[in-house]
């Protein structure tokens, strides 16, 4: 049962900044180093100054990726680059693309929410968090002290999202650009009226984490420092909520991607050993091709699915016959995560029958299966394993569970912009 409160958006002038495109940027933790360059030529006003700004051998603790992002925010507002609206308002976030034939849009909104510290389960999560991660954007929101990126939060409500669409279909949208083939489009709502209506409905409501654990958990501990300080009682007062971009939990409107996984090395095992080690557990074909691999995904995509390539175009998919043994080999778990593909990979097939070292220095992910065939053919992957994305159903009842998913079992796409609204305490 979150509260919801209007806010005053720090957005890009226009008369400043004539291409939105040019100066915003996908969250923090999906920018790898050669996009950041990118980012950093594209204008010299990108958010990405501010939500990753780069390290160098230079920094010390006055001089600092933080320190500088705080540097560029403070000046970009003192020369106008960044304005603040003058009038609380909510925040409405449309974000409409093609997938396949069909077009999808999915429309929530954006405004603060009540961290309600010390009661943190009403924010149901899914996904465990690492500490390195935390301890940096930490060091950021204590540097420029703003949500300068929303987290993701679902919620169960269709009379909502009709709401907002109807807001849209009468008002023209005060922003609209187009990032990598999807069209963000955002709408300004300070109507007094059509606020209550969505607060009203909001506060009845379990939310779940969709994106930005890290940033969640941090919001927590930031706000716990601030009310502890001798900071200013509106910095205490504003610390105590986020910025938050909020959906309607609906399988039509959401899409959830899935992370495949990349292995260094096998261990003992080795890649002959592999299909040995499965195939009394598993009903396992050979695929003639990636995408006839991919295609079996599909077809099966109510089983336990999953797809393995071990080089020089071996493909194999696999179907789960044995699910006793797997559901014996994960312990202390409730049924419902047990059964999750995510689980059955990393604990009954990894850890179980393969052996394979399940830790971030031997495992990566990618979410192109090409780009993930092709770093198997490089030579640096010894082999990649497929499977087919979580359901929004199932990430809900593991948060009510009160339980946690293996990591990068979601990957909700699309992400939310960042440089669209920024939330200063």
């Amino acid at each position: 049962m979150p509260v919801v409160k209007p806010f005053k958006a720090i957005r890009y002038n226009k008369k400043k900044v004539k291409d939105l495109g040019r100066v915003v940027a996908p969250p923090y933790d999906v920018i790898p180093e050669k996009m950041q360059d990118q980012l950093y030529r594209k204008d010299p006003h990108n958010v990405v100054r501010l939500i990753l700004n780069k390290i160098t051998s230079k920094d010390t603790a006055g001089d600092n990726r933080h320190t500088r992002s705080k540097k560029f925010f403070d000046s970009w507002l003192d020369e106008n680059i960044l304005t603040q609206d003058g009038v609380d308002s909510l925040y409405i976030y449309s974000q409409k693309y093609k997938d396949g034939k069909n077009t999808v849009e999915q429309v929530g909104f954006i405004g603060l929410m009540g961290l309600d510290l010390g009661r943190e389960e009403k924010v149901l999560p899914h996904e465990n968090t690492l500490a390195a991660p935390k301890e940096d954007r930490l060091k950021l929101m204590r540097s420029v002290r703003a949500n300068l990126s929303p987290i993701f939060i679902l919620y169960d409500d269709g009379k909502i999202t009709k709401l907002l669409k109807s807001f849209c279909a009468k008002n023209k949208a005060a922003i609209d650009v187009k990032w990598e083939r999807v069209c963000h489009r955002v709408w300004k709502v300070d109507n007094p009226a059509v606020i209550k209506a969505i607060q009203g409905r909001m506060g009845s409501k379990s939310v779940f984490i969709a994106d930005g654990h890290h940033r969640y958990e941090v919001a927590n501990i930031y706000s716990r420092e601030v009310q502890a300080s001798s900071l200013p009682d509106g910095i205490k007062e504003n610390s105590k909520y986020m910025m938050v971009y909020f959906v309607e939990a609906d399988e039509k409107m959401l899409k959830v991607l899935p992370a495949y996984r990349l292995i260094k090395n096998l261990g003992k095992i080795g890649k002959d050993g592999i299909i040995d080690n499965l195939k009394g557990f598993f009903r396992i074909e050979e695929a003639a091709s990636l995408n006839k691999m991919m295609s079996g995904l599909s077809r099966l995509a109510d089983e336990h699915v999953f797809g393995i390539y071990l080089g020089k175009g071996r493909f194999y998919v696999l179907k789960l016959q044995d699910i006793a043994s797997s559901d014996n080999a994960i312990k202390d778990k409730p049924k419902d995560w047990k059964r999750l593909d995510v689980s059955i990979l990393h604990l009954f097939i990894f850890q179980r029958l393969l052996g394979i070292s399940d830790t971030d220095d031997n495992i990566e992910f990618l979410k192109s299966p090409l780009e993930t065939v092709k770093a198997v053919d490089s030579g640096k992957f010894k082999a990649a394993f497929f499977l087919n994305p979580t359901k929004v159903s199932q990430i809900k009842r593991i948060a009510k569970l009160g339980e946690r998913m293996p990591r990068k079992a979601t990957y909700f796409y699309p992400k939310p912009l960042s440089g669209l609204v920024i939330n200063r305490f």
